[in-house]
């Protein structure tokens, strides 16, 4: 797992949602995540990422770990 997924998954720990329904209310592959915590993939599009860390009220750079919150 990445550090991607970890922050992504206590992102929706906090809310209260699933990984599955963050994809679901973005209208976002499920793959993705699924790649992201599998280790098949360790980033994601740009307009992918923006809108995760906008739904969350993150930076980009946090979601990607360059940033602390």
């Amino acid at each position: 797992m990445s550090i991607l997924y970890d922050r992504i998954s206590v992102l929706c720990a906090q809310r209260g949602i699933t990984p599955g329904k963050l994809c679901t209310e973005l209208g976002i592959s499920r793959g993705i995540i699924s790649d992201l915590k599998a280790g098949r993939k360790k980033d994601l599009a740009a307009t992918t990422a923006w809108k995760i860390a906008s739904y969350f009220g993150v930076s980009v750079g946090y979601l990607l770990g360059f940033e602390e919150r």
